[in-house]
């Protein structure tokens, strides 16, 4: 990659955890005399399965970007300015893990740090046809399933109003990456956060979009799905009232329909997915990220490898 010269600032934010993470800004150029430089910034630069991370680019090329094997799709800013959203997988392990950045021909390392993190496990005793399906109802899932992933691959502009808000005011009872082993064999994981609700209670947008589907499904019950563009997609399950539909932007904030106990559901709760670049996140990630229209802050110490 030939020589670099690294100029960095620090910036302090709260993660997810309440700790603290530094935000590089890092200006690569290569060894030659008058080459253009190239800002990077992620935020924030320590991470933890299942999390989300914001990167800004100042380069007068678009770039692209890979992370955990998965493409990174940039918008533009601003002149000169382009930003994305990253996704950590679920399952990844910990430890350092490469951005591998391209602007123009010039390609770079990132240096982006996955702790480590341990996720409950909880052990449920259910009616056996509330674990396992007849065929009828495997053959409903993976047609519901084949219809979702292809809103997941729908890429828009950017939609969304500064940072994302939780729906409801009340706290979770289930977080995300929960490992659940039904009846002593059936495992599954946790993709979403459960949060208490009662019957009829009102949910909002956790920000601004378009409506792109409202329907009774089979695990979810009646669900609705919001596009925020940019591949980031919010997912509200089993509510008992639609007061939205498919085709209408909401705003941030905005109330969108009422919890229930629809689908398969114990009793009144809202479940919340996030959908960032086909993959299920954690909600509460999301919210720390600085998803402004503003630039990210300029720091100091670079982690390129």
């Amino acid at each position: 990659m030939g020589s670099l010269l690294r100029h960095i600032s620090l910036y302090i934010i709260p993660t997810t955890k309440r700790v603290f993470a530094v935000i590089p800004l890092v200006l690569l150029t290569t060894g030659s005399a008058g080459a253009s430089g190239t800002a990077v910034r992620v935020i924030p630069e320590a991470v933890y399965p299942g999390d989300v991370f914001l990167v800004e680019v100042e380069s007068v090329t678009e770039p692209s970007a890979e992370f955990d094997g998965r493409p990174i799709r940039f918008y533009p800013l601003s002149s000169g300015l382009y930003r994305a959203v990253g996704s950590v997988g679920l399952d990844i392990d910990p430890g350092d893990h490469p951005l591998s950045l391209t602007v123009g021909t010039r390609r770079f390392r990132y240096k982006i740090t996955v702790q480590e993190k341990k996720f409950q496990v909880r052990r449920l005793t259910l009616a056996p046809e509330k674990v396992f399906l007849s065929p009828e109802d495997r053959e409903r899932v993976r047609r519901e399933d084949i219809r979702l992933s292809a809103l997941w691959r729908r890429l828009t502009g950017p939609l969304w109003d500064g940072r994302f808000v939780p729906p409801v005011d009340t706290p979770l009872t289930t977080p995300f990456g929960v490992v659940r082993i039904m009846n002593g064999k059936k495992r599954s994981r946790h993709r979403g956060v459960d949060y208490r609700a009662e019957e009829g209670q009102p949910v909002r947008a956790v920000n601004s979009g378009v409506v792109v589907l409202a329907d009774e499904l089979f695990y979810g019950g009646r669900t609705l799905v919001v596009d925020h563009g940019a591949g980031i997609y919010s997912v509200y399950m089993h509510l008992s009232r639609f007061d939205v539909g498919v085709g209408e932007g909401v705003r941030k904030g905005e109330v969108i329909g009422r919890a229930g106990a629809t689908g398969r559901a114990t009793g009144p709760h809202l479940h919340l997915s996030i959908k960032v670049g086909e993959r299920s996140v954690n909600p509460e990630s999301i919210f720390s990220l600085p998803l402004s229209g503003k630039r990210g802050p300029e720091g100091r110490n670079p982690s390129v490898y």
